[in-house]
């Protein structure tokens, strides 16, 4: 089972965050233009439009908020600067901001209307337009009154403001009327500096400031262009994140969906009080082996020392028996089965199986009666299981005669001489699941045999009841003496049992038996059922309720998406709310919301778990590359506005060299990866394959995923970007100081004149948006470099240049000209603040949706891994396949991480769109039945029984690859497998896929079975899914193929022989294990030598399977080959294995010995040449060139004597 449940979750995460943070970033969901492409494809761009009309709500809430505060900070600036005797002036200003503030927030108001914008959609637009309007006619109109009416040049405050709202606050909904109505605003300002505030210089030449308004222009471009690419990230961001929710939600149902196909599956198979308790333990156990895997990896503990078996542990043995008092069991038998198997061809006999199973299924539903299992033409089912039955009796009696009619309808349809022939005995019973693999539910006890000997002794048509049975019926039925077989039978004699045949009831009665319910709500359940065409019956079990289900996820995701985008946060501090919501009862998932906006601090922004903020601001960012390429145009943009306003140093141009070729270097690392892709690489996978394009390659992804080089990195750049800054003020700080201290005034002015302080506020307004333009740098870096350039500069204006900028032009009238430098510097980090904390919020909701979602694909791919282990657990790997989850190209998306090992859809969905059945044919198949002898379970216990079936299992595990050995079916005691159900050696297959070998020791037991490591030593060669295990120790340590006189061919019938020599390594390994296990547990003390000894029959030859049945699919396989094996052990001896033939001419070129046994009378067959095969003392065959004289004339004198 390790070495099962270690390959099944080997390639599963762990649930430790640095597992988590590698699955974190998918590079192309940061491409815009993918990320659109796959909102339509999801269909999920109205509601994409429809979160964003509710963001930019939120926005618009924020920029009213700032509008307010700027008015109320500004007008108080006002009023603290102006003198008493001139405060009629200052009234005109605030006046003008006041009142074109009120008119903005009564134009803006009807944006929050949603009735009103849904049903004039020109309005939002319209008001946006005359909001902007009315903001530059305030701003515009207060500078060209000054000039006209007092000859004041003032400085426009909001410029800057307008254009960054326009960008990031105003809600336009396409990029390109933000762009416009940007340059619109830029070209009004352009013609006020033209004409109004830069026509003339500030020496009073009459000439135009030209390098002023180039300077303005420069800025003002640049801002566009900055609040362009802040559109352009958080539109990137915002979808990303409303992607993730949406896979969050599909997660969800695809998680809720497997749950319930788990639980549809194992209960289709297992009854539900031993379900649970299988699929709780199934769990366990891959928890506890990802817990060792864990605590090995922690404690650096030798990888390749094996891990503790499970089943050895005591503390999880467990057993899935239940007993059950007072039932009633129904064994039914078809009659003339063999003809059906060895007349029909492969889909005949899988569709009339089928067509008679679930009429069978069906009528089992309907009297309340639990079906067992199959054993090739028999059906067994008992009722009072796994409720209690207070008619059990009757029901199995009417499930009888229902499938007595039932059969005889097929074989007048089908025209196939075929009957039923029905025992019935009621008692008491043990009901579970023994063994580590295929797990099949059954049933054991006394009166399980003495229920199968009735039916054995019963008669064609005719149910045959014990007298038990007969006394539960309360004289409701017509009855006659038993059988003349049933009185000679050696069971029913041993326990007393006299046997009666129900009468067949008159056709009134037969008429009642079919149409009779025992309850409503039974008769309400299965009116969805058809009786009449055998495929109508599929689309009630898990295989097709499963399809259904998954075409409904898309549809449910789309559904709870419009209802999860009015839930969806948008912000830390929601402005729309707090200024224009109400309180409203709090739904679940608005509650979840809001505890999460608890775990998250309300000043920075970070999480109260700190493990999780270092993850968080560890994950790579992405558009890094886009951020440096921006800020390298910025600092260009920097540089002119510096150039054109004065002449340079020879240090300030030199500084510009080194800081244009870091620059360079810095795009060219960061561009690398995504240039290398885009023009040299074919495939996006692919790396470089030089050593030095795969040494930058690395560094390039390096820096956008450490958070050290990208902290590094971003302070150079505002380094750069505020260094040449800096040297310029240093320069004319030293150039004016001298020129003070000489008194030479004139020259001083001449200075200040031609020093353009607000193109230096204009370049630190700049640097200040570099600081916010990174997206995976800190929060509280950013807040903490923004703050200190506002104090650092608010020193400079203040203190160290307060002459300097004392002379510059203010925004207002009898303004302090430092207050307006000051002011329009905090307005900007107020606003790219602001905008960060929201941005900042979202991304941490995105991180935390991350989470969730990386959980519940954690939750689901465990789901499907136990999923996985019950398929192939229950049915054969490549069958399991076959019936693991549908899934159709359109739920790719949504199950890509739930389901990685399903079918091709297509084969799938055609097969269930025509409701085709499953069904396989082989050449040659090789096929065993083994039969514990002279153990019984009213003396030893099931215990025993699940000991020795777990021990077969763990020997079938290590018969892997392309001829494993497939565990059909255990019956009583006798065990089932065949080698050869390849799907590659099928002749007709419905079905195309690779499969996988399976183990699993649930029932936590001391193994009596040696190890894999100890088979190598002994001589076991295990070899790989190429190769065929050869685990005898005869074969010491060769493969199958060079095994010492075996004659090599390269023919294919040939080569397909080699299934019989598999299956005859297997039938040796299971006697070694039974003897073994006799020996642990002092069997062979016994006075008879034949307990527990394996008597086993092996024949081999064509075989058909397929999966029958309706609510509980039912893989088996029928041919000639499985009727002779199974008489070969009937009809065998105790420690011997016999053959037919056939297989004995086959195993003879194995160099195997065979003895003639002789004629055998086989039922069906008559009299057949039969032969054992030669074992020694030491259970290994013998081989035979080393047959002596002696043994060569005992089986002349044998054959002598046959004749």
């Amino acid at each position: 089972m390790n070495s099962f449940l270690e390959s099944s979750t080997e390639d599963s995460h762990d649930f430790d965050d640095e597992g988590h943070e590698s699955k974190l970033v998918n590079q192309k969901k940061w491409e815009l233009g993918y990320l659109k492409k796959k909102c339509r494809n999801l269909e999920l761009e109205q509601y994409y439009v429809s979160y964003m009309k509710r963001l930019r709500l939120s926005h618009l809430g924020i920029f009213i908020f700032i509008l307010i505060l700027n008015t109320i900070v500004h007008s108080m600036l006002l009023i603290v600067s102006f003198s008493k005797s001139e405060n009629r002036d200052i009234y005109v200003d605030i006046g003008t901001y006041m009142g074109c503030t009120t008119v903005i927030l009564i134009v803006l108001v009807f944006n929050f209307r949603t009735t009103v914008n849904k049903r004039y959609e020109w309005l939002t637009f319209a008001t946006i337009w005359l909001a902007v309007s009315a903001l530059v006619v305030m701003d515009i109109s207060v500078p060209i009154y000054r000039a006209v009416t007092d000859y004041n040049i003032t400085v426009p405050t909001y410029y800057s403001f307008i254009i960054y709202s326009i960008y990031i606050f105003m809600p336009i909904a396409e990029d390109v009327q933000a762009f416009i109505l940007g340059v619109a605003v830029a070209a009004c300002y352009i013609i006020l500096f033209s004409f109004v505030t830069y026509r003339r210089h500030l020496d009073g030449t009459r000439e135009v400031d030209l390098p002023k308004i180039i300077s303005e222009g420069i800025f003002m471009t640049c801002v566009n262009m900055l609040g362009l690419f802040f559109r352009l990230t958080r539109e990137v961001a915002i979808r990303t994140t409303f992607l993730d929710k949406r896979q969050c939600v599909e997660e969800t149902l695809v998680l809720r969906a497997a749950r319930d196909q788990e639980k549809s599956l194992l209960l289709s198979i297992i009854p539900a009080q031993i379900a649970n308790k299988i699929e709780e333990d199934v769990k366990m156990r891959i928890e506890h082996m990802k817990e060792n895997k864990k605590h090995r990896r922690s404690t650096n503990d030798d990888v390749g020392s094996p891990p503790t078996p499970l089943w050895r542990q005591m503390d999880t043995e467990k057993l899935f028996i239940e007993p059950h008092d007072d039932v009633s069991i129904l064994y039914a038998d078809v009659v003339n089965y063999t003809y059906l198997t060895t007349t029909l061809d492969v889909k005949t006999l899988v569709e009339t199986l089928h067509d008679l199973f679930v009429k069978f299924d069906t009528a089992s539903q309907e009297y309340d009666v639990l079906r067992i299992k199959f054993l090739g033409d028999c059906y067994y089912c008992v009722a009072g299981v796994p409720a209690p039955n207070e008619y059990h009796a009757r029901s199995c009696v009417y499930l009888g005669l229902r499938m007595i009619k039932d059969i005889r309808d097929v074989r007048s349809k089908r025209k196939l001489d075929i009957d039923m022939r029905i025992g019935v005995h009621s008692g008491n019973i043990l009901s579970g699941v023994i063994g580590a693999n295929k797990w099949q539910f059954d049933i054991w006890s006394k009166d399980v045999d003495i229920a199968n000997r009735l039916e054995s002794t019963g008669e064609a048509g005719r149910v045959h009841v014990s007298g038990q049975t007969l006394q539960q019926l309360d004289g409701e039925f017509m009855y006659e003496e038993g059988t003349a077989k049933a009185r000679y039978d050696p069971v029913l004699r041993k326990y007393h049992i006299r046997s009666f045949l129900i009468k067949p009831p008159s056709a009134r009665v037969s008429s009642y038996i079919t149409m009779r319910r025992p309850t409503a709500a039974k008769r309400k359940r299965l009116e969805t059922k058809s009786v009449g065409d055998t495929r109508s019956d599929i689309p009630t079990n898990f295989m097709q309720s499963s399809i259904s289900q998954y075409n409904q996820i898309r549809t449910q995701a789309t559904l709870e998406m419009s209802r999860e985008v009015e839930r969806m946060p948008i912000g830390r501090i929601q402005f729309s709310k707090i200024c224009f919501g109400h309180e409203k009862h709090l739904t679940q998932d608005e509650m979840e919301e809001q505890r999460f906006r608890n775990n998250i601090t309300s000043l920075f922004l970070f999480f109260k778990d700190w493990r999780w903020e270092i993850m968080f601001m560890k994950q790579p960012d992405i558009m890094l590359k886009y951020s440096v390429f921006v800020s390298y145009i910025t600092l260009l943009c920097a540089i002119i506005m510096q150039a054109v306003n004065s002449s340079q140093t020879l240090a300030f141009w030199i500084l510009v060299g080194i800081s244009n070729i870091v620059m360079i270097l810095l795009l060219a690392l960061v561009w690398y990866k995504k240039l290398w892709i885009m023009f040299i690489s074919e495939t996006e996978s692919s790396k470089p394959m030089k050593k030095v394009s795969k040494c930058l390659y690395k560094l390039s992804e390096r820096i956008q995923s450490n958070i050290t080089m990208r902290i590094g990195m971003y302070l150079v750049v505002l380094v750069l970007h505020s260094t040449g800054i800096i040297l310029q003020l240093i320069y004319f700080g030293n150039h004016i100081n001298d020129a003070a201290n000489v008194h030479i005034l004139g020259v001083a002015r001449h200075d200040v004149s031609s020093f353009n302080a607000w193109a230096i506020t204009e370049c630190f307004m700049l640097t200040i948006c570099i600081t916010f333009l990174f997206t995976r740098i800190p929060f509280i870096l950013k807040l903490s470099v923004g703050v200190f350039t506002l104090i650092f500069y608010t020193v400079v204006v203040t203190l160290s240049y307060s002459y300097v900028y004392g002379q510059s032009l203010s925004t207002n009238d009898h303004l302090y000209p430092e207050y307006s430098h000051i002011f329009v510097m905090c307005i900007t980090l107020g606003i790219f603040h602001l905008m960060d904390r929201q941005t900042e919020f979202i991304a941490k909701v995105d991180y935390n949706w991350k989470r969730q979602l990386l959980k519940k694909q954690d939750d689901a791919k465990f789901t499907n891994e136990t999923i996985s282990i019950l398929i192939n657990n229950i049915l054969p790997s490549h069958v399991g396949e076959w019936l693991r989850f549908p899934i159709t190209a359109k739920l790719y998306d949504i199950c890509r991480y739930l389901i990685p090992l399903l079918i091709t859809a297509d084969i799938y969905m055609s097969r269930q769109m025509t409701n085709e059945l499953y069904y396989e044919e082989y050449d040659n198949v090789a096929v065993m039945f083994a039969t514990i002898r002279n153990y019984d379970t009213e003396q030893v216990g099931i215990r025993v029984l699940n000991e020795i079936i777990c021990d077969f299992d763990e020997v079938l595990s290590t018969y892997r690859g392309s001829r494993k050995v497939e565990k059909i079916k255990v019956a009583g005691w006798t065990y089932m497998a065949a080698c050869g159900l390849d799907p590659k050696r099928s002749e007709h297959r419905k079905t195309q896929t690779a499969y996988r070998s399976s183990s699993l020791l649930p029932n936590g037991r001391r193994s009596h079975y040696s190890s894999r490591q100890h088979d190598i030593e002994e001589g076991f060669e295990v070899v790989d899914d190429e190769e065929l295990p050869t685990t005898s120790k005869g074969a010491q340590n060769i493969r199958l193929q060079e095994y010492e006189g075996h004659n090599k061919k390269s023919s294919k019938s040939e080569e397909y022989n080699d299934v019989v020599f598999v299956m005859l390594e297997f039938a040796m390994d299971l006697m070694r294990t039974m003897k073994s296990f006799n020996v642990e547990n002092l069997q062979c003390e016994d006075d008879d030598e034949d307990r527990g000894a394996l008597r086993i029959g092996i024949c081999n030859g064509p075989v058909m399977a397929g999966v029958v049945g309706s609510y509980k699919p039912h893989y088996d396989i029928w041919g000639n080959a499985v009727n002779m094996a199974s008489r070969m052990d009937s009809t065998g001896i105790a420690g011997a294995i016999q053959v037919t033939e056939n297989t004995a001419k086959i195993l003879k070129t194995y160099n195997v010995k065979c003895t003639y046994r002789g004629y055998t009378l086989v039922k069906g067959r008559g009299h057949i040449p039969t032969y054992f095969v030669n074992v020694d003392e030491s259970l290994n065959f013998v081989k035979i060139d080393q047959m002596s004289a002696k043994l060569e004339d005992v089986i002349a004198e044998e054959e002598t004597t046959v004749c």
